[in-house]
């Protein structure tokens, strides 16, 4: 799987965070988790962007797919539900970027991808705060 390859991929699975993100945020049971998800899907809308950005400065089309990813968490009938499923989705972003060889990103590639994996653990951490 070529790095191109890689980002179309985490594009479509930050796509269906952003999706799915947005209807938990309208569904929130009050608003410090409606303020939560909001925050979680600017930081995969933020991602989407960055995405983007390599992959045009790469000569690539960024795929306009979503992942199905947001319809399965949507789906769900319980927003613990959604957050558990949601958990497991960042966990499968940040195993999805440590299986990028870091030979084949440039320093700017090296730097966003760091900050995307950090991002998405600290959001596990404070998914995982929400359902206990």
């Amino acid at each position: 799987m070529t790095l191109v390859d890689r980002m179309q991929e985490l594009l479509e699975a930050e796509r269906a965070g952003v999706k799915c993100l947005d209807v938990m945020a309208d569904r929130a049971a009050d608003m410090g988790r409606k303020e939560l998800f909001s925050i979680f899907r600017n930081d995969e809308g933020k991602f989407c962007a960055g995405l983007y950005g390599f992959l045009q400065a790469r000569g690539a089309v960024p795929t306009a797919n979503v992942g199905a990813f947001a319809d399965k968490v949507i789906a769900l009938p319980t927003e613990a539900e959604q957050v558990a499923l949601l958990v497991k989705g960042q966990a499968w972003v940040v195993r999805k970027i440590d299986e990028i060889p870091s030979a084949e990103m440039s320093s700017g590639e090296k730097a966003f991808f760091a900050d995307m994996r950090e991002v998405h653990v600290v959001n596990i951490e404070k998914c995982r705060k929400l359902v206990q």
